[in-house]
């Protein structure tokens, strides 16, 4: 009881924190998985834009490529001579070595030629190549994806070489002559360039001692495949190119980074501000010919955007739980406030009651005293009279005043049962003797139906209290009704008392309440009357302190009560 208010107020305050703590945390998650989501969907764009510029410049080399293969037909036809080609090789700087294949099944090595001698580096060509040239398979166009056509950029015709180069995304050639051809040729070879493009050609990843080889074969209407073995440093320059460099990529990318890896897992360029090591946040493999090659995305894992959300999130909980708990506490303090003036007004009417008790009995005992000498005498009526209503109103105020002090010790749990031997049907008698006059003046006969008699031990202050508010109602609440009925008998180790009236009885909606404190039902009955609404719950509450029940009994006319008392051993 003396920490429940304060436990009450420390859950007002911690519930709504609580609740609102973990509704924020719900929505915190769900904030971030959707900007994961978002995060992750941002990095794949990023990624994918990376792998398409990669791919446009393979589709505008193969576009070179094209020109350069129809070119060496027109000067070596009808056959590719070994001089012609060697003098290609050469000049090139896009092309590392050069074969040709031709005969049955195309397997026919044509170039570098198998009678004629061989430089070294032709030699180790050969030894490279050979597994490749025994794989016929190899050379066949492959299948174009109808959804990745579309979201490929538009492949530059032999006839925008101009445009390509001029755009600066390849490094303009070293040793131009090849290429210059093409540019002076532009006009002239584009009306071929359609044809060119519809020839069979692709490209092939071939992995060979010294590494990754980027294979672009085309072939020719004679049936004879030109295979071009491009020059990887100048093709992973031409890439890097493509890609951001210096405090550009690190202002596009900010706080991440970007890694190009080739198939051994060798960083070949990287970009953008973020230094660290660790797993990547995403890793996408490239697109054919690069398909062992991959990009790596590097970023930190969102610890600062998780912190700076939490923040955010605790913050105002921690300014909501101080004002909740600042509340709480002035609330508590006007409510400590209240207890006291109440305690003390409990505690005034306490001390005007035991000052009122002690001259009160002995106006009561010396009323009836003088009662009982003057009735021995021949004396004027009128006197007794005035002495009858003397003792009577005295008792009818010793009564209410027992019943506050009563209920103040209960409040304070400090009553205290008094268990002694007495004659139960003889108290009964005595009790309501003391009521037969004002019951009597109410018009009110009473009866009483001992079933005991026998000495025993039970607290019979506590009895008398019980009687008293119960006969007390009786008259104020039943006038002229006629027979009141008290009976007891023994059951087990319990006394029973009935008390049973035939007045207007007690309301079915009023029969749970009339036993709360301070309840007075309003009616034409108890409108008027005098009473503090204490007693029924009083007498109750010392019933069951004494392991008994007071109850009301249904059914039947009037009122009918029902007193059960444990006896004490």
């Amino acid at each position: 009881m003396k920490y429940r208010a304060p436990l009450l107020l420390i859950l007002l305050v911690l519930l709504p924190v609580l609740l609102l703590g973990w509704l924020g945390l719900r929505l915190q998650h769900n904030e971030q998985q959707l900007v994961g989501l978002q995060l992750q969907t941002l990095i794949e764009q990023q990624l994918q834009s990376v792998d398409q510029q990669l791919q446009t410049h393979f589709r505008q080399l193969e576009g070179v490529l094209q020109q350069q293969a129809q070119r060496l037909q027109r000067q070596t036809d009808p056959d590719y001579s070994s001089e012609n080609l060697r003098a290609f090789i050469k000049d090139s700087v896009y092309v590392e070595q050069l074969f040709v294949l031709g005969g049955d099944g195309n397997s026919e090595r044509l170039f570098p030629p198998r009678f004629a001698p061989l430089s070294q580096a032709e030699q180790r060509f050969v030894e490279q190549m050979q597994p490749l040239w025994q794989s016929p398979d190899l050379f066949r166009p492959a299948a174009v994806d109808p959804v990745d056509q579309r979201q490929q950029a538009p492949v530059l015709a032999a006839g925008d070489s101009s445009s390509y180069l001029a755009s600066g995304q390849l490094r303009a050639p070293s040793a131009p002559a090849e290429l210059a051809l093409d540019l002076a040729d532009a006009d002239r070879v584009a009306a071929k360039t359609e044809a060119a493009a519809t020839a069979p050609s692709g490209w092939i990843a071939w992995h060979a001692n010294t590494g990754l080889m980027q294979v672009y074969w085309w072939r020719d209407d004679r049936g004879r495949t030109l295979g071009f073995v491009l020059n990887s440093a100048r093709l992973l320059s031409d890439l890097i190119n493509r890609l951001p460099e210096g405090e550009l990529g690190d202002q596009q990318l900010g706080n991440a980074e970007i890694r190009l890896l080739d198939s051994r897992g060798s960083t070949l360029y990287s970009w953008g501000g973020y230094r660290a090591q660790g797993n990547a946040l995403r890793v996408l493999w490239l697109n054919h010919p690069l398909g062992s090659w991959r990009l790596e995305y590097h970023a930190p894992a969102g610890t600062q955007a998780g912190a700076q959300g939490a923040l955010t999130q605790v913050a105002p909980l921690l300014l909501l739980a101080l004002g909740l708990g600042l509340l709480g506490y002035l609330l508590y303090r006007e409510h400590g406030r209240e207890l006291r003036l109440a305690r003390q007004r409990v505690n005034f009417v306490n001390q005007v009651s035991h000052e009122l008790k002690t001259p009160l009995t002995n106006v009561r005992l010396y009323a009836e005293m003088l009662q009982e000498r003057l009735a021995d005498e021949e004396q004027d009526p009128g006197v007794l009279r005035y002495l009858n209503v003397i003792t009577g109103e005295s008792q009818r105020l010793s009564r209410l005043i027992d019943n506050v002090l009563s209920f103040s010790r209960l409040q304070r749990q400090q009553l205290q049962l008094r268990f002694e031997s007495a004659d139960v049907d003889e108290q009964i008698d005595r009790i309501l003797q003391t009521f037969v006059p004002l019951l009597q003046q109410r018009g009110i006969e009473a009866e009483f139906v001992a079933g005991i008699g026998a000495r025993l031990r039970y607290d019979a202050g506590a009895l008398e209290q019980i009687l008293n508010n119960l006969l007390s109602n009786c008259e104020k609440y039943a006038p002229n009704s006629g027979r009141l009925r008290l009976e007891s008998w023994l059951q087990g180790s319990s006394i029973y008392i009935r008390l049973q009236d035939q007045g207007p009885g007690i309301e079915p909606g009023e029969q749970q309440r009339i036993f709360e404190p301070f309840y007075r039902s309003s009616n034409k009955l108890t409108d008027g009357v005098a009473g503090t609404g204490i007693g029924l719950g009083l007498a109750r509450e010392l019933a069951r302190a004494h392991g008994g029940d007071l109850t009301l009994e249904p059914g039947g006319q009037g009122a009918s009560f029902l007193i059960r008392l444990e006896l004490k051993p």
